[in-house]
């Protein structure tokens, strides 16, 4: 039985014709901050945000070249999407993500946002302007009167970081229970996370690829809310040998709430290999947007069970400190996303 989500009916829905919207309230706009860590900014970013709801936002962005001073109108596809969204709130205790396929002819995006309680959100927009590479930038938002832009490092997720070396580390959500072990990783390095996927106490045989890979990890650094998606690697039928790559860079349709977070005292399975993230994925075709459900299976050929419950993320952390890590995959037709509040040396 799947666990009720903090919005039960709310998913972020993508109006994808530029122009048409929702009677608006009095707009907001708002300059992007640049979010990669240890990457020079190629762009500048502008978020009109307009009220149609206690918890609901109508926005449309546009990024602008910082040489040229031009608005960007091209965008590469990045695993069949051109703009990734996410949304976190102040304590990094929420998760919200969504796609928008395609810019308009005048390379703005617009999209309705859902969020699950008022409070002040961390809006990142993750796109790739042609010619440009991959280009992150964080927008402010308070939605409603509560809540704050404070971020506390000891309530990650509701709960205390755990450090990575104290691990293996278990979380679950909707029924998966995942172990987590990285007691290499550390700041400024390359290292390696392994993940082992179960269902009703046995390796899950229930996986299929998310938008064309394994399964994808977004980490959020509470002190200075850097951001860095990983891609996992699987020792599967669908694991193909290849690299994962450390990008910032994100994707599908999901509002989470907190979860378990616990050390244990056991051994991960073994075996993990490569899974090829690398460059671009197919694209979608026509402008539009699809469900929750067709985000996930969209690239998914392979049958039920094509991914192994055994996984590898390599990933680089850009400074030490606590994060949250969100780690999201397809399980019996459902995505599902698995929090964990880590502290990483």
């Amino acid at each position: 039985m799947k666990r009720p989500q903090l919005v039960p009916a709310t998913r972020l829905a993508v109006i994808a014709v530029l122009g048409v919207g929702p009677a608006l309230a009095q707009d907001q706009i708002l300059e992007g901050s640049f979010a990669l860590p240890n990457v020079q900014p190629a762009v500048s970013g502008e978020m009109v945000v307009s009220e149609t709801g206690p918890l609901s936002r109508h926005i449309e962005l546009s990024y602008s070249d910082i040489h040229t001073g031009e608005r960007v109108t091209q965008y590469e596809v990045e695993l069949t999407q051109e703009l990734h969204l996410l949304a976190t709130d102040a304590g990094l205790s929420h998760l919200v993500h969504e796609h928008v396929k395609a810019a308009g002819d005048d390379g703005r995006f617009t999209t309705e946002l859902h969020f699950p309680e008022p409070g002040r959100y961390h809006i990142y927009t993750d796109a790739a302007p042609s010619g440009l590479g991959q280009q992150v930038l964080r927008f402010e938002l308070q939605v409603g009167e509560n809540g704050n832009l404070d971020t506390q490092a000891d309530t990650l997720l509701g709960s205390p970081p755990v450090d990575v070396k104290d691990g293996p580390i278990v979380s679950s959500d909707q029924g998966y229970r995942v172990t987590l072990s990285a007691p290499d990783l550390e700041a400024g390095k390359e290292g390696m996370i392994t993940l082992a996927v179960e269902k009703d106490g046995q390796p899950a045989s229930d996986l299929e690829p998310y938008l064309g890979v394994a399964a994808h990890a977004v980490f959020v650094r509470a002190q200075d809310l850097a951001y860095v998606h990983a891609h996992a690697m699987t020792d599967g039928p669908n694991g193909n040998g290849h690299h994962a790559e450390t990008v910032e860079y994100h994707e599908h349709a999901h509002s989470h709430h907190p979860a378990s977070n616990e050390p244990v005292e056991h051994e991960m399975p073994s075996g993990a290999e490569e899974a090829n993230v690398e460059g671009d994925e197919a694209g979608m075709g026509a402008e539009g947007t699809m469900d929750h459900d067709e985000h996930a299976m969209h690239g998914a050929a392979e049958a039920v069970g094509s991914v192994s419950s055994t996984m590898a993320i390599h990933v680089t952390p850009p400074a030490a400190g606590a994060y949250a890590l969100w780690v999201e995959f397809v399980g019996g037709g459902d995505v599902i996303t698995v929090p964990f509040a880590l502290e990483i040396p």
